[in-house]
């Protein structure tokens, strides 16, 4: 398996970075690829691809590093001494060395007597779990990196990769050896059942530790989506809910093996910017079925990402409000009948390209616009309301006609059931990327 990629790469010297709140990913992987060029897409979504593994660089990139000659070396060792070493901890690299050391090892791809570090010639065979000079050894591997392996090209493999480096590398023993790929010996029986022994108490633990949080939170196993949610986007805040926190303070192992005991698709995602995409495409779908006003576009962006600032104050008074329909089906006989948000944008999807209706149906956005007031209501009530129109949105508005439909349900919380103003938060941008993203593969033709 090809356990040494730019993802991998990244990951590793990431996790060894100082916790400074300017060395953001997208600031972090940028400098890096600075040193090659500066002609690349340096957007969130971009860094986030090559970090996952999902994309793989730039061919501007890979020719840069490509184009690199021994007598360019120094200049380009003194650049990643320059840039990228002030962003690590030094307290870190002997770690990060070990581990990218473990990656090239552990790789089955890259042949026994391989230079992966391009800088000093340094071969796969060599690796001892330490380096003299650890900047030119990043540097080094680095190129070899853009030189010579590519990113899986999907979600998840560099995450499971991560999770094994994490778990092996501590008690890494390296053994050097002549005719095998591996520098463990195949015939060091003793080491091997030691390791086996090892990994089977270390699976039963994630085991038992994801046993012990489904068994605390049985009753409310449906918010266990909005868990990784918030995992992914605000991993060390204080969550008004403590199934949320509970969630954070797990292993990544340990928080995987919960949601594969609830069969819970892991999201291959990361900061807390990530669903901005997904928003801008709801935007799109927003004027193509004409949900409103051109002018009350700019709230989303504005005023929506602020719900998580009211944390856990409530929302109930607002996710209960119904309104009057202006159309009746045939089937409904009830004179109580009324529309939460997401039956309003429904009723005007479904029948605002019919004639008859046309003169009483009246956009969602304007009609609520008008009827809440929200020119003047309380900035927490626009918030919570741009969410439930963000949801009802995904929710009502049709698939692809030219997609063969398949079985789709979205994951979480019914909105009437959300409770705080990061409950809505969390579950609006899942349901912008399961709508989105997961939803439009499921229903893509091959």
């Amino acid at each position: 398996m090809s356990e040494l990629c730019l993802g991998t790469y990244l990951q590793i010297l990431y996790n060894a970075r100082n916790e400074d709140r300017t060395n953001t990913k997208v600031f972090f992987i940028g400098e890096i690829l600075s040193l090659l060029t500066n002609d690349f897409d340096s957007s969130n979504t971009a860094m986030s691809k090559l970090f996952t593994g999902i994309n793989n660089p730039t061919n501007e990139l890979t020719k840069k590093a490509a184009c690199l000659t021994k007598e360019v070396y120094p200049i380009f060792v003194e650049d990643f001494k320059m840039i990228v070493m002030p962003m690590l901890n030094p307290n870190k690299l002997s770690d990060a060395v070990k581990m990218l050391e473990v990656a090239i090892v552990e790789d089955s791809d890259i042949n026994h007597d391989t230079e992966v570090d391009i800088i000093t010639g340094l071969k796969k065979s060599e690796l001892q779990g330490k380096v003299e000079n650890q900047a030119d050894f990043f540097a080094g591997v680095f190129l070899y990196v853009m030189k010579c392996t590519r990113n899986p090209g999907k979600s998840g493999v560099v995450g499971s990769i991560m999770e094994k480096l994490i778990k092996i590398t501590p008690d890494y023993v390296f053994v050097p050896c002549k005719n095998q790929s591996t520098h463990v010996l195949e015939n060091d029986e003793t080491n091997c059942s030691r390791k086996r022994r090892e990994e089977e108490r270390y699976d039963e633990q994630i085991e038992q530790k994801a046993t012990a949080f489904c068994i605390k939170y049985d009753l409310q196993r449906d918010w266990i989506p909005l868990c990784q949610i918030a995992q992914i986007t605000n991993p060390t805040k204080k969550h008004s809910r403590k199934i949320f926190n509970d969630f954070c303070k797990c292993t990544r192992s340990v928080q995987g093996k919960i949601l594969e005991i609830n069969g819970i698709k892991k999201f291959e995602l990361a900061g807390d910017d990530w669903w901005y995409e997904y928003l801008a495409m709801f935007k799109n779908d927003y004027r193509k079925y004409e949900l409103g006003a051109e002018r009350y576009l700019y709230t989303f962006s504005q005023y929506f990402p602020r719900l998580l600032e009211y944390g856990g104050e409530r929302i109930n008074d607002y996710t209960q409000i119904s309104f009057v329909p202006k159309i009746i089906p045939p089937m409904v006989i009830s004179k109580n009948y009324k529309l939460d948000v997401a039956g309003l944008i429904d009723e005007y999807i479904h029948y605002k390209e019919d004639k008859k209706y046309k003169k009483v149906l009246e956009p969602p956005m304007d009609f609520m616009w008008r009827e809440l007031d929200f020119g003047s209501c309380p900035e927490l009530m626009l918030t919570a309301f741009l969410a439930l129109f963000i949801i009802g949105t995904c929710r009502g508005i049709p698939l692809p006609q030219d997609a063969e439909i398949q079985p789709f349900v979205f994951s979480g919380i019914g909105a009437s059931d959300l409770e705080t103003a990061e409950d809505i938060f969390y579950q609006t941008i899942l349901t912008l990327y399961e709508n989105y993203e997961v939803c439009t593969k499921l229903t893509s033709p091959d």
